[in-house]
């Protein structure tokens, strides 16, 4: 594990986006957190796709003092949608003492990293959280238009908020891994979805956290008009995707039910009754603290 180093997951999955890419990256390479290790994933992509994905990136990494790159390619024939296994991936080729994460069309501002590494330090916490904010994005076929700030807002300030629900974006976080167990830092491939929820809800129930500069923005989650998100930019699923997404919200609270929460973490929660060894997290969502503190 190279001490200081932080390592960026990146995924990527669709070779007609390089321009995308190529922004994102920009926004790494322009950090002021150094030393910085840049992995992207990518899924089934031929040689000559990563010999145009790296003819992208060339002038930006060639620039002084820029990040490392390395690149991982998912070759299985299945699962169709990888986007789970891309993250695992990338999380087998981790280097560095801190890790995160960071999709191929949103951004980070230059002091990002900064900002987290000196909280991870001073609190000597397992995660550290800041904020994103939203940006509507019309999508052309030669440029996209930034039409300005998104009305989705990432509502919650501590830790028992993101427990109830994800007000978290993957882009503003980062992780230790020299507290965290490394059994623990792997996602669910079971799902496609909520994966990244998933993590959180077992790593912020296992080791302590940090929501000191959960108000400082570090960077943009953009939401596109030609509905490449994820979660489409009016929030509106198809009926299909309501089907499968229903499936994820039962898997979600399944994984609240048989979650234990650490002694160390419960008193980050305000619970003072040391008498509690095992308590999951729907037990302590469903507690009235004030009667139990009393």
């Amino acid at each position: 594990m190279i001490k200081n180093q932080v390592d960026c997951i990146v995924r990527f999955h669709d070779i007609n986006r390089l321009n995308e890419l190529d922004r994102c990256i920009f926004s790494l390479v322009g950090q002021l957190y150094r030393p910085l290790h840049i992995i992207i994933v990518v899924q089934r992509f031929t040689e000559r796709q990563i010999d145009d994905l790296q003819a992208t990136l060339a002038p930006l990494l060639s620039l002084p003092n820029a990040p490392l790159l390395t690149i991982t390619n998912w070759e299985n024939a299945s699962p169709i949608d990888a986007r789970t296994e891309l993250l695992n991936l990338g999380l087998a080729a981790v280097t560095g003492q801190y890790v995160a994460f960071l999709d191929y069309d949103d951004v980070l501002y230059p002091e990002a990293y900064s900002i987290l590494t000196q909280r991870l330090n001073a609190s000597k916490s397992a995660i550290a959280f800041a904020a994103v904010r939203t940006i509507n994005v019309n999508v052309f076929e030669q440029f996209m238009h930034v039409a300005g700030l998104g009305n989705l807002s990432f509502s919650g300030e501590n830790l028992e908020d993101l427990l109830r629900a994800n007000f978290c974006p993957f882009h503003s976080l980062l992780i230790d891994r020299s507290i965290v167990p490394s059994s623990l830092l792997s996602f669910d491939t079971t799902i496609v979805w909520e994966e990244d929820y998933d993590l959180l809800l077992r790593l912020c129930a296992a080791c302590p956290s940090d929501f000191t500069e959960i108000k400082t923005v570090i960077g943009d989650y953009y939401f596109k008009s030609d509905g490449s998100n994820t979660i489409p930019a009016n929030g509106k699923l198809s009926e299909k995707q309501e089907i499968e997404y229903d499936k994820v919200r039962v898997f979600i609270e399944n994984r609240r039910k048989t979650t234990f929460i650490a002694p160390e973490v419960q008193e980050q929660l305000g619970i003072l009754k040391t008498a509690i060894k095992k308590i999951t997290i729907r037990d302590f969502l469903n507690l009235d603290l004030s009667e139990l503190n009393a």
